[in-house]
């Protein structure tokens, strides 16, 4: 049994030597081999792709001048608020129902002006129009240069645009 153990510890000590020098032998490179790699190395030049990089620096420019733009537009619409109440309007949508001359809306603004001095606030021409009581003041109040003709016409042309829109279909 001793020699059994013998032989296979030596045959195990000759493979594992012999190994050992086989791979020494033929595993180094030379002197000039690793010359050559490294003057190889050191002479070409390396190509980076740059492709990725610009495409992020892109992104990160359009998503800058999107936000920069949505701030714009916030700023605009912060800035100016829609009017709600513009007499200019008013006297346009009025003026489309009811066709009044210049010397009608001259009355209208006397009267106007009289029935605000009375008020202690300025009046609209067309809250005249809007407000018959309003308008009954102010011909009650009789101001000198008023001519109750004129004022008389409005007030039937008021009726009239009034019995036509309710005659009228209401407008799909």
């Amino acid at each position: 049994m001793k020699s059994t153990r013998f032989t296979v510890f030596a045959t195990f000590t000759f493979v594992a030597l012999s190994m050992v020098f086989v791979s020494s032998v033929s595993a180094g490179p030379t002197q000039s081999d690793v010359f050559k790699s490294i003057q190889d190395s050191v002479g070409q030049e390396k190509k980076l792709n740059y492709t990725p990089a610009i495409l992020l620096a892109l992104g990160g420019v359009a998503v800058m001048l999107m936000l920069a733009a949505l701030s714009k537009r916030e700023q605009r619409a912060a800035k100016k608020p829609a009017p709600l109440n513009s007499s200019a309007k008013l006297t346009r949508e009025i003026l489309r129902e009811l066709p009044l001359k210049s010397a009608e809306m001259k009355q209208l603004k006397t009267l106007a002006d009289s029935l605000g001095h009375q008020l202690g606030e300025a009046l609209d021409p067309m809250t005249l129009l809007l407000c018959p009581s309003l308008l009954a003041r102010g011909v009650r109040s009789a101001p000198a240069r008023l001519d109750r003709k004129l004022l008389a016409q409005v007030v039937r042309r008021m009726k009239l645009a009034e019995v036509n829109q309710r005659t009228e279909p209401p407008a799909a």
